[in-house]
């Protein structure tokens, strides 16, 4: 019904316990968008409209919040995408307490260079 991330950094030093040890999670905030856009709607699977709608309208919907739409009255949230930004993944450059990730090296489309909470920008890269 929806696509999250379940957001749960750790330190470098958690993760380096090993497999048995380590807490469990990769940093999936910062790519989740990139790897979608990059890997569903690219590739045609998805539209972008079914990305947007499954990682906005349909989760604020399951969870009854009044955000994740554009309208009158509605909160404004409200993250810009520049579909044409091509980069690669980067997870010394994260913003994030942790950088782990599989995805380092890898070229993806579509990251995030302004967010906006509130009506106001918390966030930007423009």
């Amino acid at each position: 019904d929806m696509i999250v991330t379940d957001h749960a950094p750790h330190s470098a030093e958690e993760k380096a316990r090993g497999m048995q040890l380590a807490p469990f999670g990769i940093v999936g905030f910062e790519t989740a968008f990139p790897l979608l856009y990059t890997k569903f709607v690219q590739t045609g699977k998805w539209t972008l409209g079914f990305l947007l709608k499954r990682m906005t309208t349909d989760p604020a919907r399951v969870f009854r919040l009044s955000s994740g739409r554009l309208e009158i009255g509605a909160p404004a949230d409200v993250t810009i995408v520049d579909l044409e930004n091509e980069r690669t993944v980067d997870p010394e450059s994260f913003v994030s307490k942790s950088n782990n990730t599989p995805f380092g090296g890898w070229k993806l489309s579509g990251w995030p260079v302004l967010t906006i909470v509130d009506g106001s920008v918390v966030w930007s890269e423009l």
